[in-house]
C-alpha cells in the first residue's frame, strides 16, 4: 500500500482538468470581475467628484450669503445712523424754537426712528429668511424635509442678533 503513488495517466488528466478550470475562470470570471470592480471605481470616483462640485456650491453661497449679510447689516447701521442724525438735527432745531414745543418734537422724531428701525430691521429679518430658505434648500434640498427646511430657517434667523443691530442709537 504506497501513499504517494503517482500514475502518469491520473496526473495528466488531473493537470489537463485544472488547467482547463484556470482558463475558464479566467476567461469567464476573471475579466467580467475585474470589469465590475473597475466600473464600480469609476461609480465611485464619480460620486466622490459630484461631492467635491456640491461642497464647493455650497461654500460659494455660504460665501454668498454671508456677503448679502454684512451688506445688509452696513445699510442697517447706514439707516440707524442716518435716522439718528436726522434725529439729532431735528432735536436740535426744535430746543431753539421752544423747549416745551422741542421735546413734544423730539419724542415724535425718537418713535419715527424706532418705528423706521424695526420696520427696516423686519426688511431685513425677512430678506435673510429668503437667503437663508435659498441656501439650504439648494444645498440639503435631497436630504431634508420640510419640517426639517423650516427648523433651519428659524434657526438661522434667531442666530441674528435684531435686537443688538436696533440698540445702536
Amino acid at each position: 500500500m504506497k501513499i504517494f503513488e503517482i500514475e502518469p495517466g491520473l496526473f495528466i488528466w488531473s493537470v489537463f482538468t485544472f488547467l482547463l478550470l484556470v482558463f475558464l475562470l479566467y476567461k469567464f470570471a476573471y475579466g467580467p470581475l475585474i470589469e465590475l470592480q473597475r466600473q464600480r471605481q469609476e461609480e465611485i470616483h464619480e460620486s466622490i467628484r459630484e461631492a467635491e462640485r456640491l461642497r464647493e456650491e455650497a461654500r460659494a453661497l455660504i460665501e454668498d450669503y454671508r456677503a448679502q449679510m454684512a451688506e445688509a447689516r452696513g445699510d442697517a447701521e447706514e439707516i440707524l445712523e442716518q435716522a439718528h442724525k436726522v434725529g439729532e438735527s431735528t432735536r436740535n432745531e426744535i430746543l431753539t424754537e421752544a423747549r416745551v414745543q422741542g421735546e413734544r418734537n423730539v419724542e415724535k422724531a425718537r418713535e419715527q426712528i424706532e418705528r423706521e428701525t424695526r420696520q427696516a430691521l423686519r426688511q431685513i429679518k425677512r430678506e435673510v429668511a429668503d437667503l437663508t430658505v435659498a441656501a439650504t434648500e439648494k444645498v440639503t434640498r435631497r436630504t431634508l424635509s420640510d419640517q426639517d427646511h423650516m427648523r433651519m430657517i428659524k434657526e438661522a434667523i434667531d442666530e441674528i442678533d435684531v435686537e443688538r443691530l436696533g440698540d445702536k442709537n
